[in-house]
């Protein structure tokens, strides 16, 4: 689906924007005048923030500057959790959102449209010692496709706990479904202002000078934030540089589902270094520190 909409160069209205819904499908909850909401950013929270808007019944343009799920929301590990944050402040908001990835996985069959699936998670030591042998004991709790010299595995992840999804894959499908569903409209352009007048929003701005109106902007662009004087003023956001490397393997069906948390001592480095490994139905991948393998081409 062609989800790329262009601007004009000069200043202009926008009043409708190209969208796709089906004709047999109404927001949960219609309204004789939905609110108009512009979401800014196309990552997965501002792809989410759009599409659950849409859902109850608003009239939503998300506006991107490249693609969706282009930067961080398509390359991160996709690693959902229920309890690794109990006791804490974020509790109740993960017990919600991986509950709520669960239900919208049977909505939108998220096993074969985004790879979401439960899994094991296992954290473990890894040294550079060649002659350390895997232990008895610690072989019956490591998969197969672990051969070097691990110690110390335990399970902090069970399938009733942990599970993924293929980011960008994720963001994408939801985006779909959000443009084909809800009538959500979408926008590449780069956001140059938001409109306040008497502590109201207006509208937005675009580069080149087309004009969105709304009700309310909702300004989900992640480490872009400080490029907006709204927000820079304010306070300050920045961003986190990461890397992620893409392995396939020659037997990708010997890789079984589990994520892995290391702590990895080179031997030329006083502090360890953490990696983590999340196999996928498509790929194993490693984020900064971390790593991925792609076990089949194809969901």
């Amino acid at each position: 689906m062609d989800l790329a909409v262009a601007i004009p160069r000069k200043r202009t209205r926008i009043s409708t924007i190209k969208s796709v819904q089906s004709q047999d499908s109404q927001p949960s909850s219609p309204m004789d005048h939905p609110k108009k909401v512009v979401v800014c950013g196309g990552g997965v929270i501002g792809v989410c923030t759009a599409y659950f808007l849409a859902k109850k019944g608003a009239s939503v343009v998300l506006i991107e500057k490249s693609t969706i799920a282009c930067a961080a929301s398509g390359k991160a590990g996709g690693f959902l959790a229920l309890d690794w944050c109990d006791g804490g402040p974020m509790e109740h908001l993960a017990h919600a959102s991986f509950n709520l990835h669960r239900s919208l996985s049977q909505e939108l069959n998220g096993r074969q449209s985004y790879g979401y699936r439960s899994l094991t998670a296992l954290s473990l030591t890894i040294t550079e010692e060649s002659k350390t042998t895997v232990s008895s004991s610690s072989s019956a709790t490591l998969p197969s496709w672990i051969d070097g010299p691990a110690h110390g595995p335990k399970t902090i992840g069970t399938h009733e706990t942990t599970a993924q999804v293929h980011p960008q894959m994720f963001t994408r499908t939801l985006i779909e479904k959000a443009v084909e569903k809800y009538g959500v409209e979408v926008v590449i352009g780069k956001l140059e202002r938001v409109v306040v007048e008497g502590g109201r929003v207006e509208s937005v701005i675009l580069e080149g000078g087309g004009v969105v109106d709304t009700d309310a902007v909702v300004l989900a662009l992640g480490p872009w934030s400080s490029k907006l004087e709204l927000l820079s003023s304010r306070f300050r956001v920045s961003g986190l540089k990461a890397h992620s490397i893409v392995l396939e393997p020659k037997e990708g069906n010997a890789i079984t589902p589990h994520a892995l948390f290391l702590s990895y001592r080179a031997s030329n480095r006083r502090t360890p270094l953490d990696p983590e490994v999340y196999p996928r139905p498509t790929g194993m991948q490693c984020m900064c520190q971390s790593i991925i393998l792609v076990t089949e081409k194809n969901i």
